[in-house]
């Protein structure tokens, strides 16, 4: 599969985790929630209740990933939205969840198991951002950050008091491949000329799922925060 390269993510200026809320709070989104992101460690989970994926002798897709049994479905750039696409809602949050690209398992209070493709990687973008802002702060870490020395520069910092819940937009893929991918989680805000802000994340996948890359330094993003119009993303199919 070819990478997909934008050139906005290409000189990446990583931030410290606790600089992060700041400068995403005070300058793009004040009063809106503190966005970090995370990804699930590595024990084995039990699959939610869905769906069963037809059976077929000669699938044109990748069938299943390994690990969390999940179709790949659209690999493209701009993938179609699941017929099966809604949106679930807790603590006055409400974000796009698919029974059969993700997440398709849950780990406690936390979603996991998601398609190894663009589409899967944005919706296990808003979901841990979602559980990040409505759960245990640690447990989340623990799940969706794996062992390495950013992971315990985070679990060393206090936690942030948690914002009010965001409007999720869209989501840009910026590159992918099936190990990597960089997608931008756009979400809405009064506080740009465009009306939506866009967060630069990066995901790698590990033992069947996708994880939250965090340097050694505990920065959780790359680049700056955009201002992208409509029309630049891909918009989820519907709104709550």
């Amino acid at each position: 599969m070819s990478d997909m390269k934008n050139e906005r993510v290409a000189n990446p200026q990583w931030k410290k985790a606790t600089l992060w809320a700041s400068a995403v709070v005070l300058v793009l989104i004040l009063g809106m929630a503190l966005l970090v992101i995370f990804t699930p460690k590595k024990d084995e989970t039990s699959p939610a209740a869905g769906p069963s994926a037809p059976a077929s002798t000669v699938p044109s897709n990748p069938a299943t990933q390994d690990g969390c049994n999940v179709p790949a479905g659209d690999t493209s750039a701009t993938p179609k939205m699941p017929d099966d696409l809604r949106w679930e809602a807790k603590n006055g949050w409400t974000w796009p969840v698919s029974d059969t690209y993700g997440p398709t398992a849950r780990k406690g209070d936390f979603g996991v198991c998601f398609a190894r493709s663009p589409l899967g990687a944005a919706l296990m973008a808003v979901t841990l951002n979602t559980a990040i802002s409505t759960s245990d702060f640690k447990q989340a870490v623990e799940l969706y950050v794996p062992d390495s020395p950013g992971k315990d520069y985070v679990l060393a910092e206090p936690a942030s008091e948690r914002g009010e819940p965001i409007s999720y937009s869209g989501f840009i893929v910026d590159s992918f491949t099936p190990d990597n991918a960089q997608v931008t989680m756009v979400f809405s805000t009064p506080d740009t000329p465009t009306g939506f802000t866009g967060l630069p994340l990066s995901f790698r996948w590990i033992d069947g799922d996708w994880k939250q890359v965090v340097l050694d330094d505990g920065s959780m993003f790359r680049g700056q925060p955009i201002a992208p119009q409509r029309g630049s993303f891909v918009e989820w199919k519907a709104t709550p």
